[in-house]
């Protein structure tokens, strides 16, 4: 009996020291390229929203800027909050991306510390947060298929 409740208490004390990973919280204010404006997260509660991690060096980000586009286009009549956060400090870097590729989404900068926050381990990254900022899909490198993945999955939020 004492060695059943050694093995119990042990377990219990294990189990407490193990740290669960925790998921991001959507906690940001970024500067919103092209503007003065700030970006602040907690204006959009009750609105779903995408937010896509990129670098502006990054070839996978800049393929995957359509999909971006798409998902704005389609989503933010809907009350869905479509965003690129670059991780660059470099506002120039970002607009002549915004430039060339004629981007409508909202593009914010200076985002390093940001993608930190939401564990962003490499680029791009895309992470679906639902009405109540809960991330509920999260989605790492480029794929054709980004645009459709983003329609159905935001799709389910809007039911």
């Amino acid at each position: 009996m004492k060695k059943a409740l050694f093995v119990v208490l042990s377990a219990l004390m294990l189990g407490a020291c193990v740290n669960v990973p925790q998921p991001p919280k959507l906690n940001i204010v970024l500067p919103v390229a092209g503007t003065n404006e700030m970006w602040n997260s907690a204006s959009h509660k009750g609105s779903p929203v995408l937010v896509a991690v990129m670098a502006s060096y990054c070839g996978w980000c800049k393929k995957s800027l359509a999909a971006l586009e798409t998902a704005n286009a389609e989503f933010k009549d809907k009350g869905v909050e479509v965003v690129g956060i670059y991780v660059d400090n470099n506002a120039e870097a970002v607009k002549a991306i915004q430039k060339q590729y004629g981007l409508q989404t909202t593009i914010l900068y200076q985002g390093g510390q940001t993608a930190q926050d939401l564990g962003v381990n490499g680029f791009p990254n895309i992470l679906l947060f639902d009405k109540k900022h809960k991330l509920v899909k999260v989605w790492s490198g480029y794929s054709d298929r980004l645009a459709d993945e983003y329609r159905q999955e935001i799709g389910k939020l809007l039911k």
